[in-house]
């Protein structure tokens, strides 16, 4: 059985990530640990020493004023009770009265650090005690106690990150390296199905992925058969051209045929008096005013090589043959040109065979095109969208023959809804989505049990597209939807809207035109945290019209100016209309798509509404 393939990348970054994070979090409390102990040992020593020097203090000062320096060295000895202590120096008035040792902390103490601790004695009077302390005997304690806490902190840290890491290993990577072992290992004619680990987010992927192995396996099948009953046909084809050979050609300086060998004769029944001195011009069977036949006549009189031109001949019984030249042109020794000379071809059969492909590839043409209809079918007629919008005016103009933008009208509990909306892509992928979307809307008007508030509809639509696209928290998709919700409730004259990167535009009878924006957001692609950040509005219809636009027509690119349509240009175009009748702003919009795009190719699907409710 091969190796299978493994996602090592991921899985060595993660655990770079894991042992990096580990020993970060280990330094970091370390580092603060014995920061803290620092501060607590400096603290400690530092009341230690007050507190000693204030006890001792007065006794010194008892056995100085009694003369008995002896007793006084010898109070002074209690600090080496203090294991980190050196010396101690009693200070009067800036005098060193008397020391332990003797000798004093200036002669034995070096660069040790030096604890000075003021003593107030019973008189009133204030001495200092001079106390230098091995700093490295504390650091050598604090070290050890960081140690102590530093290595199994480590060790702890350390492996539960490697838990977590081959955890992740096991549950997430293991099923992604079979499904990408099937995915690498799969061909054209050997497409490999993916095991199935467990009944998950991923379980569901692998068993859409061997879904496709299926369809791809029947649709091989299928080929083979036809590519078999090709491929004997141009076996015969093959078999009869190796049979019949090719004939030669001459040509002089005036395109006129000098020679041409036998098997042309053999082949179209002419004879050479009926083609030499003639031009393949005078024998075509087809108009040689046709920019093909230009573009040869340029490479001739510029006396350039050519290669596999076609064209028909008639033969002595009228058939008419393909034939396919080829020549090069002809110089004498002064380098002037005198003619062509080539060799021919009848390419008769491999035309007819073009032809036949040509026909397969009309007929799947029609099946696209019968797709097309499919969809336009699902579209809601006029006198759907009177009985819903009033007035109402639409264009739906697919990039291809179908197309990722589209529209559904419903009656839910007395309210007309209009769900306008543009799906990831365009052509048969945006139609696909748009068979989602269309199959969700349908599900959430059923299920109503009232009329829906238009936010908690675009929820729903969010929340649908992402089941049935398999998309989870875990798991984020590429397929989702601009979209906007009108809600008409004619017994309030009320509009009400949302729009998730969709805006509504409110044109009054004056012609003044009112954007309301929808939300930069999109549906489906995502699981969301908290519920979408839409904000509905309520608006009062009376003679009012309003108009909904995809971006294929905000984005296409002009071809004066390179650049794209946009929002303002839009509105004021909008605002140029002369009224607000529906049939207005759609010549209108119609007008501007057509002038600002001239010859630029068209970069999406373009659709645009306008409708006017109470006009009925």
């Amino acid at each position: 059985m091969p190796l299978r393939l493994r996602t090592t990348g991921i899985f060595k970054r993660l655990l770079i990530l894991c042992l990096g994070t580990a020993v970060f979090v280990v330094v970091l409390s370390v580092a603060g640990l014995h920061v803290y102990r620092t501060d607590r040992s400096t603290d400690r020593v530092a009341a230690e020493l007050a507190s000693l020097a204030r006890a001792i203090g007065p006794l010194t000062a008892a056995y100085l004023d009694a003369g008995d320096k002896s007793a006084a060295a010898r109070s002074l000895k209690a600090f080496a009770g203090m294991h980190y202590v050196i010396c101690a120096d009693y200070v009067d008035d800036g005098q060193r009265r008397v020391s332990w040792p003797n000798l004093g902390c200036e002669k034995i103490a070096g660069e040790r650090t030096r604890h000075s601790v003021p003593v107030m004695l019973p008189d009133g009077t204030v001495i200092s005690i001079n106390v230098r302390i091995d700093q490295s005997i504390l650091q050598q304690r604090i070290l050890a106690e960081t140690a102590i806490f530093a290595f199994p902190l480590l060790a702890v840290v350390i492996v539960i990150f490697l838990v977590l890491t081959v955890a992740f290993r096991n549950i997430i990577l293991k099923p992604l390296d079979l499904l990408k072992y099937a995915m690498v290992e799969s061909t054209p004619r050997g497409p490999v199905r993916a095991q199935l680990v467990r009944d998950d987010e991923i379980g569901a992927l692998v068993r859409v992925y061997n879904k496709l192995v299926a369809g791809s396996r029947l649709y091989i099948r299928r080929l083979d058969l036809s590519q078999a009953k090709l491929a004997a046909s141009e076996q015969r084809f093959r078999d009869l051209a190796e049979v019949s050979g090719d004939w030669f050609f001459e040509m002089d300086d005036q395109y006129h045929l000098t020679y041409i060998s036998d098997f042309f004769y053999q082949l179209t029944g002419l004879k050479e008096t009926d083609v030499v001195g003639k031009s393949r011009a005078a024998l075509a069977a087809a108009d040689t005013t046709l920019p093909h036949w230009q573009r040869h006549q340029d490479d001739l009189e510029a006396h350039r090589e050519f290669k596999n031109f076609e064209y028909q001949i008639r033969g002595v019984s009228g058939e008419l043959f393909d034939v396919s030249i080829s020549g090069v042109p002809l110089f004498n020794d002064a380098g002037d040109f005198s003619g062509y000379r080539g060799v021919g071809s009848d390419i008769s059969e491999i035309k007819e065979k073009e032809r036949q492909l040509a026909e397969a590839n009309r007929n799947f043409g029609d099946s696209v095109t019968y797709a097309s209809s499919i969809q336009r079918g699902l579209l809601a007629n006029s006198d759907m969208l009177t009985s819903h919008l009033g007035t109402a005016r639409i264009v739906w103009q697919p990039k291809d023959l179908v197309g990722g933008d589209f529209y559904w009208v419903k009656t839910i509990a007395n309210v007309q809804y209009l769900v306008f909306y543009d799906c990831t892509g365009h052509g048969v992928p945006g139609a696909f989505m748009t068979l989602i979307v269309t199959s969700v809307l349908e599900k959430i008007a059923v299920a109503a049990p009232s009329a829906l508030p238009v936010k908690h509809m675009l929820q729903q639509v969010h929340d649908e597209v992402c089941r049935s696209l398999g998309i989870d928290r875990d798991s984020p998709g590429t397929d989702g939807l601009d979209c906007a919700i009108v809600r008409l409730d004619r017994t309030e004259d009320r509009l009400e809207f949302v729009g998730a990167s969709i805006d509504l535009f409110v044109i009054d009878p004056e012609g003044k035109v009112t954007r309301h924006r929808g939300a930069r957001t999109t549906l489906g692609y995502e699981v969301r945290d908290k519920p979408l950040d839409v904000t509905p509005v309520s608006l009062h219809i009376g003679a009012n019209s309003f108009v909904m636009t995809t971006d294929g027509l905000l984005t296409q690119i002009g071809e004066a100016t390179g650049r794209v349509l946009g929002t303002r240009r839009f509105e004021a175009a909008l605002g140029e209309a002369e009224g607000n009748a529906p049939t207005k702003l759609i010549r209108v919009i119609a007008r501007l798509l057509k002038n600002w795009q001239g010859r630029e190719e068209r970069r999406d699907d373009v659709s645009f509404v306008a409708f006017k409710p109470n006009d009925l």
